[in-house]
């Protein structure tokens, strides 16, 4: 059976399909597949959606090109939302409350809040090829996207505060030796992989697993309400300084940055 999803949600950034009980959703931001305030929400309206059709049964999140998602554009001074608008976490709590079970197919780099949406999903299928960091503080800010709560869940509080602290990048194969990848496959083949694993949970009875997930899962949505709630006093406050300024100005120039501190 294939079903492709209804023009409703749908657009230049997003597509749905829907093939036997296992809906794909793959985003569109070339090159870097930054997301946005309007993209997070997209991507938990088409999630809403589908858990309202008793067709779907899991989704698998995937994007096109090279890259997972880079996170935020720097450049972008709306990247996360505009002063009395809607808030990039808004949305972004609303894939932790849907009840769906969600792959991940990370087939290249996750970085900074591109993490944080890969780590939303319930798993990671990672090629050997994909990257991920935790980026912020080489950047001169807080984590985000829940964070807070998802590494330690996966990975543990220790290995947790290496990335974060470090800022550095972690391959596909440590990764999945670490826990942040749970599936490695062999390249080129995280899509496919993905798409497996969903199926193989969409061959369980769903209302079951629907069940399993809000009781192993009921937890998390709350968690991360709250930690994004103290992640984002904290990335305002923190943009504030001329540490940022200058973590901004070293990516942008492609340089180390020189922090002072301030």
């Amino acid at each position: 059976m294939t079903d492709q999803r209804s023009e409703g949600i749908k657009s230049a950034e997003l597509s749905v399909e829907l093939t036997d009980h296992v809906a794909t959703l793959e985003f569109s931001r070339p090159p870097n597949n930054f997301f946005s305030v309007s993209l997070i929400r997209q991507i938990a309206d088409a999630c809403d959606e589908l858990a309202a059709d008793r067709r779907c049964r899991a989704i698998v999140l995937c994007s096109a090109g090279r890259v997972f998602c880079a996170g935020a554009d720097l450049a972008d001074a709306h990247a996360v939302g505009t002063p009395g608008g809607a808030h990039l976490y808004d949305y972004a709590i609303r894939l932790f409350e849907q009840p769906l079970p969600m792959v991940a197919a990370v087939q290249g780099a996750a970085i900074g809040g591109g993490l944080g949406l890969a780590m939303a999903a319930d798993f990671r299928v990672a090629a050997p090829e994909a990257r991920f960091a935790a980026n912020f503080a080489l950047l001169g800010f807080h984590h985000g996207f829940a964070l807070t709560v998802t590494l330690p869940a996966a990975i543990g509080l220790q290995a947790s505060l290496d990335l974060l602290y470090t800022g550095r990048r972690v391959g596909g194969e440590e990764a999945a030796r670490l826990g942040l990848a749970d599936r490695l496959t062999e390249p080129g083949d995280a899509r496919a992989q993905a798409h497996a694993l969903a199926a193989q949970i969409a061959a369980a009875a769903p209302l079951a697993v629907r069940s399993i997930r809000a009781t192993m899962r009921a937890h998390l949505a709350d968690q991360a309400r709250v930690a994004m709630a103290r992640e984002r006093v904290e990335q305002d406050r923190l943009m504030q300084t001329s540490d940022w300024k200058e973590g901004v100005a070293a990516v942008t120039q492609r340089r180390p940055a020189h922090f002072t501190g301030s």
